[in-house]
């Protein structure tokens, strides 16, 4: 008999600790050989009244057969963000430290004589095609002595397979810019990014903007009220919607009178409307003009290409992805392992096809376990921290580990941990990468402790219950005192 689970929406809070039960009563998560927590950190988990068992922990030095603890390390989590250690470490082994996107342009006809019908645009997913990378491509056109485009953009959006989700799945607010959806041709990751301030003599809010791209309108419906600066984004509605070749994003809710400015940034979800909005602002201050508007499409054999845009390297790409825990740029990584060496489109299963047989390759048992898209923006992502602890381990033990472990947030300096850990014996002494979602809290890296020993550190907490745990005193508790060589 076939029982089957009903989740509706929003109700994982709920389901959620049952099916994790139901995993344990499996037995796949049971731990061989569990390691005893010390008593000091058991301590700091009954304070802050953290069940154990919401908990995976592992922490073994990088030489060592066996770890030193070992906590629910085979109970399947999810990682949230953890999840781009596999995506961008995988990336490096399979396509190389050098590899490049790359994006290219062709003309309908010669340029010769100054103009073209349209220009193609083809992507590769480029995870950083920046507009200022844009404005090079721009002034390369140009310098080519193109200045009239009389019949728009052609834009192909064909090597990646189109989205099977929308922006506003995860968690129903589609403008946010970790919500960005991937895409073969994509620029300035969509951003539209401004400053808002109180206009106390005319109760409206001032808004200021550093991107906003010709033919998309902002309407400011905010008002004044009293409130904190920290909980404005959950005052404020934003929507974006399309009328003919214009978009309006409209802004109602309240803004807090007492808090002198706030910087925000949203990526709007019509990406080819974005693309063909700047490039025209580039083009038109560059001198040149351009008529029409743009059409997807996907050209075959277009030809010999005006000019070839060659993303950064791989490894700069990792590290710009896992300082920031950049989703967007981790989802384009991931969907590109599909693609690499074959002709198919990519897609989600191609590349995971690819990350089991690189584990496998590895050694590093993924039986079980699943990866979604790459980043840590979905809620089947299911890992036990003791392939994660795996994965670390053969990572250290990589000709590339160099590279890659410098990708990592170091603490108290950089990336996701800039202001965390801040003063001795934590600050400098750890590259982690950090997973946070509702009700998941992770860590994991490498850490150096005070004897010149090296760590690799898994830390996972998952909590769907109505409690909401705080962590970060048994994480810096747990971290010193590996830093402190396990010798309370």
């Amino acid at each position: 008999m076939k029982t089957v689970i009903i989740i509706r929406r929003n109700s994982y809070k709920l389901i959620l600790p049952l099916l994790i039960c139901i995993f344990l009563a499996s037995g796949l998560s049971a731990d061989p050989n569990p390691k005893e927590l010390p008593q000091g950190l058991a301590n700091i988990l009954a304070e802050q009244r953290i069940p154990i068992n919401t908990l995976s922990l592992v922490v073994q030095e990088v030489d060592a057969k066996e770890p030193i603890l070992a906590i629910n390390s085979r109970t399947l989590r999810q990682p949230a963000s953890l999840v781009k250690l596999f995506t961008t470490f995988i990336a490096l082994d399979y396509l190389g430290p050098g590899y490049q996107w790359s994006t290219e342009i062709f003309a309908s006809d010669s340029v010769l004589d100054g103009s073209t019908g349209y220009l193609l645009f083809q992507g590769s997913g480029d995870p950083y095609l920046t507009k200022e990378n844009l404005w090079s491509i721009v002034n390369r056109l140009q310098n080519l002595g193109l200045k009239n485009i009389k019949d728009g953009l052609y834009l192909d959006q064909s090597y990646f397979e189109a989205n099977q989700s929308s922006s506003g799945d995860f968690d129903n607010d589609p403008l946010r810019p970790y919500n960005l959806m991937p895409s073969a041709l994509l620029t300035n990751f969509n951003m539209v990014d401004f400053t808002l301030a109180p206009n106390s003599s005319s109760r409206s809010v001032d808004i200021s903007f550093n991107t906003l791209p010709r033919n998309v309108i902002f309407e400011n419906q905010l008002k004044l009220e009293k409130g904190q600066c920290h909980n404005f984004r959950d005052s404020a509605i934003f929507n974006e919607t399309q009328s003919n070749n214009v978009v309006t994003i409209s802004v109602e809710g309240y803004f807090p009178e007492d808090c002198p400015k706030i910087e925000h940034e949203l990526s709007l979800t019509n990406t080819n409307h974005y693309f063909h909005s700047i490039f025209s602002d580039f083009w038109y201050l560059s001198g040149g003009e351009l008529k029409g508007y743009m059409i997807e499409a996907s050209k075959k054999n277009p030809g010999k290409p005006l000019l070839i845009h060659k993303s950064p390297p791989l490894t700069e790409i990792i590290r710009l992805t896992n300082k920031g825990s950049n989703n967007f740029m981790s989802r384009q990584i991931f969907l590109t392992l599909g693609k690499h060496q074959n002709n198919k489109v990519a897609n989600l299963q191609e590349s995971r096809l690819i990350v089991s047989s690189i584990l496998e390759k590895y050694g590093i048992d993924f039986q079980d376990q699943f990866i979604d898209n790459g980043s840590g923006l979905s809620r089947k992502n299911l890992i036990r921290a003791e392939t994660l602890s795996q994965l670390l381990m053969k990572i250290y033990e990589h000709p590339l580990r160099a590279e890659f472990i410098s990708s990592l947030p170091i603490s108290g300096i950089d990336g996701t941990i800039k202001k965390r850990f801040k003063k001795f014996p934590l600050k400098e002494r750890m590259h982690l990468k950090t997973g946070t979602i509702n009700g998941v809290k992770g860590l994991a890296g490498y850490v150096k402790g005070l004897s010149g020993k090296e760590y690799i550190v898994v830390f996972m907490h998952n909590d769907f219950s109505e409690f909401t745990y705080k962590t970060k005193p048994f994480q810096d508790a747990l971290l010193t005192w590996v830093v402190q060589d396990h010798k309370w």
